[in-house]
Protein backbone atom coordinates (compact mmCIF):
# COMPACT_ATOMS: atom_id res chain seq x y z
CA UNK A 1 0.00 0.00 0.00
CA UNK A 2 1.56 3.28 -1.01
CA UNK A 3 1.68 5.85 1.39
CA UNK A 4 1.11 9.46 -0.14
CA UNK A 5 2.41 12.71 0.67
CA UNK A 6 -0.27 14.43 2.51
CA UNK A 7 -1.19 17.86 0.79
CA UNK A 8 -0.36 21.22 2.54
CA UNK A 9 -2.54 23.59 3.98
CA UNK A 10 -2.08 27.01 3.87
CA UNK A 11 -3.31 28.85 6.90
CA UNK A 12 -3.42 32.74 6.44
CA UNK A 13 -1.64 34.64 8.73
CA UNK A 14 -2.76 38.10 10.60
CA UNK A 15 -0.63 40.11 7.73
CA UNK A 16 -2.76 38.22 4.77
CA UNK A 17 -6.03 38.94 6.60
CA UNK A 18 -5.08 42.54 7.04
CA UNK A 19 -4.19 42.81 3.09
CA UNK A 20 -7.53 41.05 1.84
CA UNK A 21 -10.09 43.82 1.38
CA UNK A 22 -14.06 42.56 2.43
CA UNK A 23 -16.62 43.58 -0.97
CA UNK A 24 -17.70 46.87 0.91
CA UNK A 25 -14.22 48.36 2.00
CA UNK A 26 -12.88 47.45 -1.85
CA UNK A 27 -16.12 49.24 -3.17
CA UNK A 28 -15.01 52.32 -0.69
CA UNK A 29 -11.87 52.16 -2.13
CA UNK A 30 -13.16 52.12 -5.38
CA UNK A 31 -15.39 54.89 -5.13
CA UNK A 32 -12.78 56.94 -3.34
CA UNK A 33 -10.29 56.65 -6.57
CA UNK A 34 -13.39 57.91 -8.60
CA UNK A 35 -14.12 60.93 -7.15
CA UNK A 36 -10.44 61.77 -6.56
CA UNK A 37 -9.96 61.78 -10.62
CA UNK A 38 -13.13 63.79 -11.15
CA UNK A 39 -11.66 66.46 -8.75
CA UNK A 40 -8.83 66.73 -10.41
CA UNK A 41 -10.36 66.76 -14.01
CA UNK A 42 -12.74 69.20 -12.32
CA UNK A 43 -9.76 71.30 -11.36
CA UNK A 44 -8.22 70.89 -15.02
CA UNK A 45 -11.04 72.30 -16.74
CA UNK A 46 -11.32 75.34 -14.32
CA UNK A 47 -7.71 75.94 -14.39
CA UNK A 48 -8.67 75.70 -18.47
CA UNK A 49 -11.83 77.85 -18.35
CA UNK A 50 -9.98 80.23 -16.02
CA UNK A 51 -6.82 80.94 -18.81
CA UNK A 52 -9.49 81.44 -21.68
CA UNK A 53 -11.40 83.70 -19.48
CA UNK A 54 -7.95 85.50 -19.03
CA UNK A 55 -7.34 85.59 -22.79
CA UNK A 56 -10.88 87.00 -23.65
CA UNK A 57 -10.34 90.01 -21.37
CA UNK A 58 -6.85 90.68 -22.25
CA UNK A 59 -7.80 90.02 -26.08
CA UNK A 60 -10.73 92.68 -25.66
CA UNK A 61 -8.37 95.06 -23.63
CA UNK A 62 -5.88 95.42 -26.37
CA UNK A 63 -8.65 95.41 -29.05
CA UNK A 64 -9.89 98.52 -27.24
CA UNK A 65 -7.00 99.85 -26.75
CA UNK A 66 -5.72 99.78 -30.35
CA UNK A 67 -9.18 101.17 -31.50
CA UNK A 68 -9.71 103.98 -29.57
CA UNK A 69 -5.62 104.92 -29.91
CA UNK A 70 -6.17 105.26 -33.02
CA UNK A 71 -8.23 108.36 -32.49
CA UNK A 72 -6.29 109.50 -29.54
CA UNK A 73 -8.51 108.63 -27.23
CA UNK A 74 -7.46 107.48 -23.81
CA UNK A 75 -9.34 104.07 -22.21
CA UNK A 76 -8.99 106.00 -18.71
CA UNK A 77 -11.89 107.83 -19.26
CA UNK A 78 -14.37 105.90 -21.67
CA UNK A 79 -15.63 103.68 -18.57
CA UNK A 80 -15.40 100.88 -20.27
CA UNK A 81 -16.65 97.73 -18.09
CA UNK A 82 -15.59 93.56 -17.95
CA UNK A 83 -18.73 92.55 -19.57
CA UNK A 84 -17.81 94.62 -22.71
CA UNK A 85 -14.22 93.63 -22.69
CA UNK A 86 -15.16 90.21 -22.67
CA UNK A 87 -17.48 90.40 -25.19
CA UNK A 88 -14.79 92.02 -27.56
CA UNK A 89 -11.76 89.64 -26.98
CA UNK A 90 -14.86 86.69 -27.89
CA UNK A 91 -15.51 88.64 -31.08
CA UNK A 92 -11.51 89.33 -31.99
CA UNK A 93 -10.72 85.81 -30.86
CA UNK A 94 -13.83 83.50 -32.43
CA UNK A 95 -11.84 81.82 -34.84
CA UNK A 96 -8.62 81.11 -33.11
CA UNK A 97 -10.02 80.02 -30.15
CA UNK A 98 -12.96 77.65 -31.35
CA UNK A 99 -10.22 76.33 -34.23
CA UNK A 100 -8.38 74.89 -31.05
CA UNK A 101 -10.72 72.10 -29.94
CA UNK A 102 -12.02 70.85 -33.42
CA UNK A 103 -8.13 70.39 -34.39
CA UNK A 104 -7.72 68.77 -31.33
CA UNK A 105 -9.96 66.43 -32.41
CA UNK A 106 -9.63 66.20 -35.90
CA UNK A 107 -6.15 65.57 -35.44
CA UNK A 108 -6.51 62.40 -32.97
CA UNK A 109 -4.22 59.75 -33.44
CA UNK A 110 -5.89 57.10 -35.08
CA UNK A 111 -6.89 59.87 -37.60
CA UNK A 112 -4.96 60.83 -41.06
CA UNK A 113 -3.49 64.24 -41.30
CA UNK A 114 -4.72 64.11 -45.01
CA UNK A 115 -8.16 63.82 -43.29
CA UNK A 116 -7.41 66.14 -40.43
CA UNK A 117 -6.14 68.86 -42.02
CA UNK A 118 -8.88 69.40 -44.69
CA UNK A 119 -11.80 69.15 -41.73
CA UNK A 120 -10.11 72.15 -39.78
CA UNK A 121 -9.64 74.08 -42.89
CA UNK A 122 -13.23 73.48 -43.78
CA UNK A 123 -14.45 74.32 -40.30
CA UNK A 124 -12.43 77.78 -40.25
CA UNK A 125 -14.09 78.48 -43.86
CA UNK A 126 -17.52 77.86 -42.51
CA UNK A 127 -17.48 80.04 -39.26
CA UNK A 128 -15.93 82.77 -40.98
CA UNK A 129 -18.26 82.44 -43.77
CA UNK A 130 -20.80 82.61 -40.82
CA UNK A 131 -18.99 85.50 -38.66
CA UNK A 132 -19.07 87.58 -42.16
CA UNK A 133 -22.38 86.55 -43.22
CA UNK A 134 -24.09 87.70 -39.89
CA UNK A 135 -21.85 90.98 -39.62
CA UNK A 136 -21.03 89.71 -35.77
CA UNK A 137 -17.12 91.10 -36.71
CA UNK A 138 -16.04 93.09 -39.67
CA UNK A 139 -14.58 92.20 -42.88
CA UNK A 140 -11.23 92.57 -41.67
CA UNK A 141 -11.56 91.07 -38.91
CA UNK A 142 -12.69 87.65 -40.41
CA UNK A 143 -9.25 87.94 -42.77
CA UNK A 144 -7.28 88.38 -39.50
CA UNK A 145 -8.87 85.98 -37.38
CA UNK A 146 -8.93 83.45 -40.31
CA UNK A 147 -4.96 83.83 -40.68
CA UNK A 148 -4.68 83.09 -37.17
CA UNK A 149 -6.55 80.38 -36.86
CA UNK A 150 -5.10 78.37 -39.28
CA UNK A 151 -2.18 79.30 -37.51
CA UNK A 152 -3.55 77.64 -34.02
CA UNK A 153 -5.55 74.59 -36.31
CA UNK A 154 -1.73 73.65 -37.28
CA UNK A 155 0.08 74.38 -33.93
CA UNK A 156 -2.90 72.04 -32.13
CA UNK A 157 -2.12 69.51 -35.16
CA UNK A 158 1.58 69.51 -34.87
CA UNK A 159 0.97 68.80 -30.98
CA UNK A 160 -1.22 66.30 -31.86
CA UNK A 161 1.73 64.61 -33.11
CA UNK A 162 4.08 65.23 -30.75
CA UNK A 163 5.79 67.93 -31.18
CA UNK A 164 6.70 70.21 -28.28
CA UNK A 165 8.37 67.61 -26.30
CA UNK A 166 11.46 69.09 -26.39
CA UNK A 167 12.18 72.38 -24.42
CA UNK A 168 13.12 74.64 -27.02
CA UNK A 169 9.49 73.38 -28.92
CA UNK A 170 7.83 74.29 -25.89
CA UNK A 171 9.51 78.12 -25.42
CA UNK A 172 8.36 78.37 -29.42
CA UNK A 173 5.22 77.30 -28.21
CA UNK A 174 4.34 79.84 -25.75
CA UNK A 175 6.09 82.52 -27.79
CA UNK A 176 3.31 81.63 -30.65
CA UNK A 177 0.45 82.00 -28.30
CA UNK A 178 1.46 84.99 -26.87
CA UNK A 179 2.25 86.85 -30.01
CA UNK A 180 -1.49 85.42 -32.01
CA UNK A 181 -3.43 86.61 -28.34
CA UNK A 182 -1.84 90.31 -28.20
CA UNK A 183 -1.53 90.72 -32.29
CA UNK A 184 -4.20 89.72 -33.26
CA UNK A 185 -6.72 92.19 -31.54
CA UNK A 186 -4.17 95.21 -32.58
CA UNK A 187 -4.67 94.17 -35.98
CA UNK A 188 -7.70 94.02 -35.59
CA UNK A 189 -8.37 97.00 -33.73
CA UNK A 190 -6.16 98.97 -36.04
CA UNK A 191 -7.99 97.98 -39.42
CA UNK A 192 -11.64 98.44 -37.47
CA UNK A 193 -10.59 102.10 -36.61
CA UNK A 194 -8.98 102.83 -40.00
CA UNK A 195 -12.07 101.75 -41.60
CA UNK A 196 -14.59 103.63 -39.26
CA UNK A 197 -12.15 106.92 -40.20
CA UNK A 198 -11.99 106.75 -43.99
CA UNK A 199 -16.02 107.10 -44.01
CA UNK A 200 -17.24 109.64 -46.47
CA UNK A 201 -20.82 110.48 -45.23
CA UNK A 202 -22.69 109.28 -41.91
CA UNK A 203 -26.08 108.92 -41.34
CA UNK A 204 -25.68 109.78 -37.68
CA UNK A 205 -27.92 113.45 -36.86
CA UNK A 206 -27.33 115.21 -33.64
CA UNK A 207 -29.50 118.14 -32.04
CA UNK A 208 -28.68 120.34 -29.77
CA UNK A 209 -30.14 123.51 -27.82
CA UNK A 210 -26.26 124.92 -28.34
CA UNK A 211 -23.47 125.47 -30.25
CA UNK A 212 -21.37 122.33 -28.83
CA UNK A 213 -19.70 120.67 -31.55
CA UNK A 214 -17.77 121.97 -35.12
CA UNK A 215 -19.47 122.45 -37.99
CA UNK A 216 -23.68 123.32 -36.66
CA UNK A 217 -26.15 123.95 -39.05
CA UNK A 218 -28.62 126.32 -37.10
CA UNK A 219 -32.20 126.27 -37.52
CA UNK A 220 -35.02 127.26 -35.52
CA UNK A 221 -33.18 127.48 -32.67
CA UNK A 222 -31.53 123.96 -32.87
CA UNK A 223 -28.10 123.08 -34.10
CA UNK A 224 -27.87 120.21 -36.00
CA UNK A 225 -24.89 118.12 -36.80
CA UNK A 226 -24.52 115.51 -39.89
CA UNK A 227 -20.95 115.18 -40.19
CA UNK A 228 -20.19 113.20 -37.72
CA UNK A 229 -19.58 109.13 -36.97
CA UNK A 230 -20.35 107.53 -33.68
CA UNK A 231 -17.46 106.05 -31.62
CA UNK A 232 -18.87 105.18 -28.51
CA UNK A 233 -21.84 105.85 -26.64
CA UNK A 234 -21.97 105.65 -22.71
CA UNK A 235 -24.74 105.86 -19.92
CA UNK A 236 -23.24 109.98 -19.71
CA UNK A 237 -21.14 110.48 -22.85
CA UNK A 238 -21.03 110.33 -26.76
CA UNK A 239 -17.84 109.88 -28.31
CA UNK A 240 -18.04 111.41 -32.00
CA UNK A 241 -15.24 111.46 -35.13
CA UNK A 242 -15.86 114.17 -37.44
CA UNK A 243 -15.23 113.34 -40.98
CA UNK A 244 -12.84 115.53 -42.51
CA UNK A 245 -11.03 117.33 -40.14
CA UNK A 246 -9.93 114.01 -38.30
CA UNK A 247 -10.45 114.88 -34.36
CA UNK A 248 -12.53 113.06 -31.86
CA UNK A 249 -15.17 115.00 -29.61
CA UNK A 250 -16.67 113.96 -26.74
CA UNK A 251 -20.08 115.44 -25.55
CA UNK A 252 -22.39 114.96 -22.15
CA UNK A 253 -26.19 113.58 -23.26
CA UNK A 254 -27.26 115.88 -20.61
CA UNK A 255 -26.28 118.52 -23.86
CA UNK A 256 -27.96 116.50 -26.89
CA UNK A 257 -32.18 116.63 -27.51
CA UNK A 258 -32.14 113.78 -29.59
CA UNK A 259 -30.03 111.63 -31.76
CA UNK A 260 -31.07 109.66 -35.44
CA UNK A 261 -28.48 106.71 -35.66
Amino acid sequence: MAIGTPRRVTVPTASDRRNVKSPPAAMSANTSDLLGALRWRAREVLAAAAIVLALDLIAGWVYEASYFGYFRVPLEGLGLTAQELLAQGARSLLLPLTAAPVAFVAGAPGRQMRVAAPAVGAYIVLLAYVAFADHFVSPASVLVQAAAAVVIGGTVLALRRGFGGMPVQKLALGALALLLVTSTPVAIGTLDASQKASVKQSTLRIATREAVLPGSLATAGLFTYSNYVLLRESDSRYWLFRIGDQNTYSIAKSSVLYVRY
